[in-house]
């Protein structure tokens, strides 16, 4: 399990997007509040019973649903929602869908707000990609409980809410549990393979990764704002000339040149090798418009060059300006 995959399969067994495992020690907790504390035990007690039906059978694969020395591996299915009036950029870690029921219903707990900075961009985008549900490789802690050496100021046997972080074996044995742990890949190789992903179901679409703020075009924001009330919006960008403009509908927002950082360059080059045209996401916050996208890493082009075509393009600009008089 400590090799990292370098794609986003569809696992054809379950039907699921399945992210592949990254280091268990790397791996990330899952917040879980009261009222999911009984979902989770009954997920992890169903998923318990299934490890040890195919340990006995022989399978110590350390996949999910077996068991690795005082590790269960599972797989669990990480849902958007929106929905959430804490965050709705939350990301929902639910039971996969062969537990049966709706998503939501599956709902087991939440990952942290401090995960969602670096990953949450690419696991929604991911979510949103086809309609098959997006699955990722976690694992319990699972450990035999020894009543004599239970500490009876920290742990009641005989507390509902201790009680459900327990599970019993086919022989009746009890096991407390931990929570979740996410096995996902470091964010900078999960933005690769979501970015990978998505090329062979959305081509002419740049990933909302990176968030980079972009001056509006005169009057612009004005004229949008009698357009749409949206805060996040999808925009075309259209490369003209040697710049990529940002169109809402038929209203240019913005343009994007190169240079000034290179916070755009990779994305200008991306436009011009689909063709001309490709769709991304745009935000209008707090009055500046900011635009999302994969990567915002400079191009490894000398920057010379860069500036050489940036002063070209002003110089090509003010020939064509009209002259005062």
């Amino acid at each position: 399990m400590d090799k990292t995959p370098q794609s986003i399969t569809v696992d054809p067994a379950s039907g699921m997007l399945m992210i592949p495992a990254g280091k268990p020690k790397f791996a990330l907790g899952v917040g879980l509040w009261d009222d999911t504390l009984k979902p989770f035990n009954a997920f992890v007690q169903r998923e318990f019973l299934d490890a040890g039906r195919q340990k006995r059978k022989g399978n110590l694969t350390p996949a999910p649903g077996t068991l690795d020395g005082e590790r269960l591996h599972v797989t669990v299915q990480l849902v958007p929602r929106p929905d959430n009036d804490y965050n709705p950029h939350a990301i929902s870690v639910a039971a996969p869908p062969w537990h049966g029921g709706t998503d939501i219903e599956r709902h087991l707990g939440y990952m942290y707000d401090r995960n969602l900075v670096s990953l949450g961009a690419a696991l929604r985008s991911l979510a949103t990609l086809t309609e098959r549900p997006l699955g990722c490789h976690a694992f319990v802690g699972i450990a035999p409980c020894h009543r004599d050496e239970w500490d009876e100021d920290e742990y009641d046997p005989d507390d509902p809410e201790d009680a459900a972080h327990r599970v019993r074996g086919a022989d009746g044995t009890e096991y407390r549990i931990g929570g979740p742990r996410l096995m996902l890949p470091w964010w900078e190789d999960l933005q690769k393979m979501a970015v990978d992903c998505a090329r062979t179901v959305r081509p002419k679409q740049i990933l909302g990764f990176i968030g980079h703020w972009t001056s509006w075009e005169p009057g612009a924001r004005e004229a949008l704002a009698q357009r749409t009330q949206e805060e996040e919006f999808t925009v075309t960008l259209r490369a003209e000339q040697q710049v990529v403009r940002v169109y809402y509908q038929d209203l240019c927002l913005s343009t994007l040149e190169t240079g000034f950082g290179g916070y755009f360059d990779r994305t200008i080059q991306r436009v011009k090798e689909l063709g001309g045209t490709a769709t991304a996401q745009a935000e209008e916050h707090h009055g500046a418009l900011k635009l999302f996208v994969e990567d915002s890493t400079p191009l490894t082009a000398d920057p010379t060059d860069t500036r050489a075509l940036h002063d070209q393009e002003h110089s090509q600009s003010k020939d064509t300006a009209p002259t005062a008089g």
